[in-house]
């Protein structure tokens, strides 16, 4: 059931952003010296729903023990394979991107991920030797909705009729992403950014920042709707709790059926989706999106 994998599903795939909220980061820019990681730097894979074909994997470096992201280089190479298959090798340039500039960030990379089962990737610094292989799985069906399948339209609060505080946990919230019900926007003939997140109750550290990140591009899209999701229903309820009673119809199975949070879709003028995003989002691959 969803209810459980939206819970526990995020916290397999987050781990590395709570260790990285918790230690920070390190630059080896102000020093002067060449940048490259430590020694005893892993990776990880941190995203879960990653499925067959053209597929945006995100990495995560930490130095031994978890205790800091390693110097963050702009970029780095990344090699991933199928297991069964070690010699088709397929190599991309990974770009980093900050969650929290000067805090914390992600490498993400896209690669051509052409049957299911377990994968084997290495990053490969600027300088130093690569660090040892991760594991990560592909599906070969999704969780979410892929690119290319009909944007899931479940009705959604919107201001008409309830509060900000009723339908959204961000401290800041913007008026034009609550105007229109998603099964609104999605049928109305425009491009529909949708966002799911839950600013106050989110288990990836990545929520409220993935969402000022939609909300800053929002103005220079005004022909582009807009529409945030909370991952959560009955906010102002006297005993209202995260659980997973408490979530959202529109993240469970019958419509999106998210395994993870936060996620940011792209549908098309026809309702189709266009681009998926899960857990980190560059400004510049919105824009180009849009």
């Amino acid at each position: 059931m969803m209810t459980r994998r939206l819970l526990g599903a995020v916290a397999v795939s987050t781990a590395l952003v709570l260790v990285l909220v918790a230690c920070g980061s390190d630059d080896d820019s102000a020093t002067g010296e060449e940048p490259t990681f430590p020694a005893d730097s892993f990776a990880i894979v941190a995203n879960a729903d990653i499925g067959v074909g053209r597929s945006r994997v995100l990495f995560g470096v930490l130095e031994g023990g978890g205790r800091r992201l390693g110097s963050p280089m702009d970029e780095v190479l990344i090699s991933v394979n199928h297991a069964d298959r070690p010699d088709a090798v397929q190599t991309e340039t990974a770009t980093f991107t900050w969650i929290i500039e000067g805090a914390f960030g992600l490498y993400r990379a896209e690669f051509d991920l052409d049957s299911p089962g377990l994968w084997r990737a290495v990053v490969i610094p600027e300088t130093g030797d690569p660090l040892a292989p991760t594991g990560f799985n592909v599906l070969a069906d999704t969780a979410a909705p892929a690119v290319g399948e009909p944007a899931p339209a479940p009705k959604t609060p919107t201001l008409s009729g309830s509060s900000f505080d009723q339908i959204t946990t961000d401290p800041n919230p913007e008026a034009r992403f609550y105007e229109l019900s998603l099964d609104e926007a999605i049928a109305n003939g425009r491009k529909t950014v949708v966002v799911f997140s839950t600013p106050a109750f989110c288990q990836t550290a990545t929520c409220g920042p993935l969402l000022e990140i939609v909300k800053g591009a929002a103005p220079d899209h005004p022909d582009v709707d807009f529409v945030h999701v909370e991952v959560y229903t009955n906010l102002t309820d006297r005993d209202f709790a995260p659980i997973p009673e408490n979530l959202a119809p529109s993240v469970l199975g019958e419509w999106w059926n998210l395994p993870s949070e936060p996620w940011v879709f792209v549908v098309d003028e026809t309702g189709v989706i266009q681009a998926r995003f899960e857990g980190v989002i560059a400004v510049e691959e919105l824009d180009a999106e849009l």
